[in-house]
């Protein structure tokens, strides 16, 4: 794992050392015990590396090839490094280590720039240098667990793993891009390609741009596209073995490394099962876990502490308290984005307890895409089945849910989430789709930031489009939006930006992509009923876990905002909301901020309306 940045500039003009080591050392925080610069005519590339693999020299970065013309930064792992040197040994080649990095210069050799990417199992991001073609290419794997920045101007490309190293380049400082902030307000996060700031894109997963260094031309090719496998048997019984092998063998490759492992565990199916797989091929890791003094809502430690007693864990409780939210900055920081997701808390402080025990976390990111753990998924679908229904009783359900408590479990929760599918049936489908994460309203994103374009719109319905291209059926569709959207922008991102905020590498499992096909081709009765979700999964754990731990509702990693936004800590946040950039900067109403706060101190419980705002401000702070 490491942070790699590099300037590519199409005249000829030197890279000077004094450019390229700031950007460099920018992402220090992702690789603390290595780093390595390499320069020549128009060329800059550097990695900061975190030693996980090879923890020898043989492992530096940059690294070459035998004669030095073929040169590569990476951030990442190759989990199938091993059966990919054994065939490069038997063509002749010779590797001076056993670094998963060689396999880049040396596969670049012998199959070329996309065939390799092709062959690669892993999360990635790399620039492979071929000096003597004066070509560069980068590479992003396919379901962009590994991050990778682009930034052209004139005469210039510029890459890193984060955008701080960009705004180093020698091309000027960042600005921010206004026009997000209304896309924001809807789903809280950015969607690819774009970000929060003007010229900046995030490069797209599974691709390969290959870059002439003289002329600056670009081409840009596909080495992986999301789709369900085509599965010719699915009896439960062969379906459930074929689920069983595939995650055991995941986790045997996630586990190589050369550095203590240990596991996030929640206490819910996708964590639990990493660690019962885990355990079949190493002595049980120790697993971390988060909880909340201050509220029961959200903490799973009571169950993570079952799981790891029964599999026979070593469980570490990292407690999580109100007063964190002070915290919030730097957490916003680390991001780089504005992301309305609370779970960036509790996820913060698990990083950071956890990198002080290991440096190496396997993460259970994925799981609910690939295996139907959304309630979405099953509502979707129905909506559509109901569609006449809904439009004529659509009134009648939402006048009775809306005595319900917003915060509701069991039979209530149900009925709140028909309420909310009824009110969506007269949309089309990504439209609905899109209305499941409407943080504000349309009439609230008016009121605050006025009319505006809004990225979300045209980046689902793209999406959508493909998705129907490909014949997939309705619970398809809503998991290969989901697996380029909430999970590429959010899930990932936070998961890779916070942990490497505290040097910690986590890997994710169920993101390979013979599970992440199978998954998405299974029937959906596997994957999604009226009473369970995972409906496989839970199948699959039963016989490990016990039927009360296998069975348990699916609970989402957040912290209990309502409550907090109403307590004495979090006064002075609500309060700057309606004097800082947010207002000033940023152009939003100040009455109309003032509105949301007084709601919710009236009583309404809209504490992720207040958590989106107060993210936005504090991220506005440091960066407009």
């Amino acid at each position: 794992m490491c942070g790699i940045v590099g300037i590519i500039r199409f005249d000829g003009r030197a890279v000077p050392a004094t450019e390229i080591d700031p950007m460099r050392d920018s992402v220090r925080h992702r690789g603390p015990d290595d780093r390595g610069t390499f320069t020549e005519a128009g060329v800059g590339l550097a990695m900061r590396r975190l030693s996980i693999v090879d923890l020898s020299d043989s492992g530096h970065q940059p690294l070459f090839n035998e004669d030095g013309s073929v040169v590569v930064v990476f951030n990442g792992e190759i989990y199938n490094h091993r059966d990919l040197r054994s065939r490069l040994l038997v063509a002749g080649h010779v590797p001076r280590g056993t670094s998963d990095t060689e396999i880049l210069v040396h596969g670049y050799e012998e199959f070329g720039a996309l065939e390799l990417a092709s062959r690669l199992s892993g999360m990635f991001a790399f620039a492979i240098l071929d000096r003597r073609r004066r070509r560069l290419f980068l590479a992003r794997d396919g379901f962009g667990i590994k991050p990778l920045y682009l930034r052209r101007t004139t005469g210039q490309l510029s890459f890193a793993s984060e955008v701080r190293a960009l705004a180093l380049d020698g091309a000027g400082p960042l600005s921010v891009a206004p026009e997000f902030t209304r896309t924001f307000l809807r789903i809280g996060y950015v969607p690819s390609p774009n970000t929060a700031f003007r010229g900046v894109l995030k490069m797209e997963p599974g691709t390969l741009q290959e870059i002439d260094i003289d002329t600056g031309e670009v081409r840009v090719q596909r080495f992986y596209r999301l789709a369900p496998a085509v599965l010719d048997d699915v009896r439960p019984e062969t379906l459930l073995e074929q689920l069983r092998e595939l995650l055991n063998a995941s986790v045997r490759r996630h586990l190589m490394a050369d550095v203590p492992t240990g596991l996030f565990l929640s206490g819910g199916l996708d964590s639990s099962a990493l660690t019962i797989f885990a355990n079949q091929h190493v002595a049980p890791p120790k697993t971390f876990s988060i909880g909340f003094s201050s509220s029961d809502r959200g903490d799973e430690t009571h169950y993570a502490a079952l799981v790891a007693a029964r599999a026979g864990n070593e469980n570490v409780r990292i407690d999580l308290g109100p007063a964190n939210l002070s915290d919030l900055d730097s957490i916003v920081g680390a991001l780089e984005e504005p992301l309305a997701d609370s779970a960036v808390l509790p996820l913060w402080y698990l990083c950071k307890g956890t990198s002080q025990h290991v440096k190496v976390a396997l993460s259970g990111e994925g799981g609910d895409e690939i295996l139907g753990g959304y309630s979405r998924y099953f509502w979707g679908p129905l909506v559509d089945d109901l569609r006449p229904f809904l439009l004529r009783s659509a009134g009648t359900v939402l006048g009775i849910t809306d005595h319900l408590p917003s915060r509701s479990l069991g039979l209530f929760n149900i009925a709140r989430r028909a309420a909310k599918a009824a009110a969506s049936a007269e949309l089309d489908l990504p439209s609905r789709y899109l209305a499941w994460f409407d943080i504000f309203t349309s009439e609230e994103r008016s009121a605050l930031v006025g009319e505006g374009p809004d990225t979300a719109e045209l980046r689902y319905r793209t999406l959508f489009d493909e998705a129907a291209r490909l014949d997939l059926d309705p619970v398809q569709q809503l998991q290969y939006v989901d697996c380029q959207t909430m999970l590429l922008d959010n899930l990932l991102m936070k998961a890779d930006k916070l942990s490497m905020g505290h040097s910690l590498e986590v890997r994710v499992p169920f993101l390979t992509p013979p599970l992440v096909e199978f998954g998405l081709g299974l029937p959906a009765r596997q994957k999604i009923g009226s009473v369970f979700d995972k409906r496989l999964m839970r199948r699959l754990l039963r016989p490990r876990l016990g039927t009360m731990l296998a069975n348990r509702p699916k609970r989402g990693f957040e912290i209990p905002v309502d409550r907090w936004f109403r307590e004495e800590a979090t006064k002075g946040l609500l309060a700057g909301l309606t004097i800082g950039p947010l207002v000033n900067e940023l152009g939003f109403s100040r009455a109309a901020i003032q509105s949301v706060v007084d709601r919710h101190l009236a009583g309404e419980d809209i504490g992720r309306k207040l958590f989106a705002l107060t993210v936005l401000e504090t991220w506005a702070r440091r960066y407009v």
